[in-house]
C-alpha cells in the first residue's frame, strides 16, 4: 500500500531542463568548455549530472563551487523569467495533497527546489524538500529517496516516486519503490530506457487515485 509519494522535481513538475542547461551552459561557455545538448541529456539528466563529476570526468581545470556560484545567479533569474510547470503538474499535486504525505527529492539546491515551488504557489503542498548535492551519492543511486523513507518513517516499499529520467528511475527502483515515469520532453526519448517503471505517462494529468491504488 502507498503510504508516501515522492516526486522528482527538474523535468518532471517545473519544466527546468532547458533553462538549467542554458545556465549551466552559459557559464561553462565563459571557461572555453561548452556543453552540448546530447552532452545535457546523457550526463546531467540520464547520468550522475552535477559540475562536479562533470569536471572530474574530463579532467577539468575548474572549481565545482565556484560553476556552481556562478550558475545559480543565472538560473535564479531564469526560474522567476522563464519558468513553466509541466502539464498536470499542479492539478497532481492538489489531487495527493492532504491524501498522502509528499515529499521533494531532487538533485537541484535546496535553494532552487524552494524558489521554483515558490513560484507556483506549490511549496506548502511537500512535507520535506530534500536534495542530493551533499549527498555521499546522487542519482541513480537510492541514497536521496530512502534518506526521504527514513525521515517520514514509510518502508521503502509502500512509497511511490515520479520521475521523468532513467537515473531517476534507477535510483527508485534500487531503493525498492515503486515509481511511475513521466519522461521529460526535453530529449526525443527512447521509451525503452524506462522499463523497469510500473507505469510510464506523457502527462502527469494522467494519473489518479486509481492509478496509485493499483500499483
Amino acid at each position: 500500500m502507498i503510504k508516501l509519494i515522492i516526486f522528482d522535481l527538474d523535468g518532471l513538475l517545473v519544466d527546468s531542463q532547458s533553462l538549467q542547461y542554458e545556465a549551466y551552459g552559459k557559464v561553462f561557455s565563459q571557461y572555453g568548455e561548452p556543453i552540448s545538448r546530447q552532452d545535457w541529456i546523457d550526463h546531467w539528466i540520464h547520468g550522475p549530472g552535477g559540475p562536479k563529476a562533470w569536471i572530474e570526468n574530463r579532467n577539468l581545470d575548474l572549481d565545482y563551487q565556484k560553476i556552481r556560484a556562478e550558475k545559480k545567479v543565472i538560473y535564479e533569474d531564469l526560474i522567476q523569467s522563464k519558468m513553466k510547470l509541466k502539464p498536470g503538474a499542479k492539478e497532481l499535486v492538489n489531487l495527493l495533497y492532504k491524501k498522502f504525505p509528499l515529499v521533494v527529492a531532487s538533485a537541484s539546491r535546496i535553494e532552487s527546489i524552494e524558489l521554483s515551488l515558490e513560484r507556483f504557489n506549490l511549496k506548502d503542498k511537500f512535507e520535506h524538500l530534500i536534495s542530493d548535492i551533499d549527498m555521499e551519492r546522487g542519482k541513480p543511486h537510492p541514497d536521496v529517496f530512502l534518506h526521504a523513507a527514513k525521515i517520514m518513517k514509510v518502508e521503502p516499499e509502500d512509497c511511490l516516486v515520479f520521475e521523468d529520467s532513467s537515473a531517476g528511475l534507477q535510483a527508485a527502483k534500487s531503493a525498492g519503490m515503486k515509481c511511475i515515469v513521466c519522461p521529460d520532453n526535453f530529449e526525443d526519448s527512447n521509451i525503452g530506457r524506462y522499463g523497469a517503471a510500473d507505469k510510464i505517462v506523457k502527462q502527469l494529468n494522467e494519473v489518479n487515485l486509481d492509478t496509485i491504488k493499483s500499483l
